[in-house]
């Protein structure tokens, strides 16, 4: 399986650390008279905070605050290297910074750095008796603008890191969808062709058969039978073509041969979400005498299927409430889908799904519209608009795909 570049950045941001807790235990032994033990802890507990930023970033942020602050306490008598920060230690926590920044995002890094800040500025005025106040005070200067910069790096990162997960999604709905198209539009060239070249002769051949005993004088029983047979068999080879053909423009995982779907058959549906538990107000306001298109319903039943099949999915546990209306005073005339239910959590940024692209297919169509998300404070909305009339796209008795 090849390495990822977001898999070559956690193996990187490991590397790293790794020299960081080798120098600071060493330096804290040498440069402060610290106890071996205690520096190896010291060194180990703040290198820690490194791969717990991989994760947790909130704990590493926090863990990176505590250890950084137990090595300016054990420090802060004297000893050499600058302080409140020396050298090890700050590269430790400005790695830190950056890999919150890109996990947790800037809330996480913008609070690991105000909490550096004043526990840096904290540690230099109450060791004023030790260290000298103007010293410690250039070095949290020069701390703030390095761990801003971090911040900043890391925060900025994780934005490239969204943005390029979001194109690599984009980029492979697009060749799917570009396959599945190059594939639909095969198989229906070869339909095409294979009406073009056999529907129309075997046709001929079966109306010749059967109309030969009319046509030609003086043919024998046995003749007239010959031609019947003939007939008949073109006949069934021209209904096992049309089979075939059916097979060919007919998407995967579909018969083919399903009726299409009414406005009338929406009961069914309702029906099944019944069943199911969940709860449905249905507010139907459509007369038998309301002229609605044969396609128009198709789409209106597909909408409606869709829409409650997303609610199902996304919130199973939440009522769902359906308008369906055609308002006589619009003219020429406009049949109403509204599809809602409470939002159990705030709605996700993102491309929308299949199924809302579908309905819009749908509704387009059929000279319509569909508009979705949350249109009433607090509910998610499909909201469908259909003309009585279809006045685009589809052809009569069949469905819109």
């Amino acid at each position: 399986m090849p390495v990822t570049w977001r898999t070559a950045g956690r193996i990187a941001v490991l590397l790293a650390a790794v020299p960081l807790l080798c120098v600071q235990a060493p330096l804290l032994v040498a440069g402060h008279d610290v106890a071996v033990g205690p520096a190896i802890a010291l060194a180990v507990a703040l290198t820690a905070a490194v791969p717990l930023a991989l994760g947790r970033p909130r704990l590493a942020a926090l863990l990176a605050v505590l250890a950084s602050g137990a090595q300016m306490s054990v420090t802060a008598a004297g000893g050499v290297g600058g302080w409140p920060w020396a050298v090890a230690p700050m590269l430790t926590v400005l790695l830190v910074m950056v890999v919150v920044g890109v996990t947790g995002g800037w809330r996480v890094a913008l609070l690991a750095l105000l909490a550096t800040l004043a526990q840096t500025t904290a540690f230099a005025v109450l060791a004023a008796p030790w260290r000298d106040v103007a010293t410690s005070l250039a070095n949290l200067a020069l701390w703030g603008s390095l761990a801003t910069m971090a911040a900043a790096l890391g925060v900025l990162l994780g934005r490239f890191t969204d943005v390029a997960d979001a194109l690599r999604f984009e980029r492979t709905v697009s060749a799917e969808a570009q396959a599945r198209r190059v594939v639909i539009e095969e198989r229906a060239r070869v339909a095409r062709e294979l009406h073009d070249v056999i529907a129309h002769n075997m046709s001929l051949v079966t109306v010749q058969a059967r109309s030969a005993p009319a046509r030609v004088p003086g043919l024998t029983p046995e003749a007239a039978a010959e031609f019947e047979q003939i007939a008949e068999r073109a006949s069934d080879t021209l209904a096992q073509m049309r089979g075939v053909l059916t097979v060919l423009r007919t998407e995967p995982g579909q018969s083919g041969r399903a009726p299409v779907p009414t406005l009338g058959q929406v009961t069914e549906l309702f029906d099944a979400v019944r069943e199911s538990g969940q709860g449905l107000d249905v507010d139907w306001r459509v007369t038998d005498d309301a002229g609605v298109d044969e396609e128009v319903g198709a789409a209106a039943y597909r909408i409606l299927q869709e829409a409650l099949s997303n609610v199902r999915r996304h919130a199973p546990a939440a009522p769902i409430t359906v308008e369906v209306a055609v308002d006589p005073s619009d003219v020429p005339g406009q049949l109403t889908l509204d599809v809602s239910n409470p939002l159990e959590r705030p709605l996700a940024d993102g491309p929308a799904g299949h199924g809302l692209v579908g309905m819009g297919e749908r509704a387009a169509a059929v000279g319509g519209a569909v508009e979705s998300g949350e249109l009433v404070p607090g509910e998610y909305v499909v909201r469908a608009r259909l003309p009585l009339r279809a006045r685009a796209g589809g052809s009569r008795g069949q469905e819109v795909r």
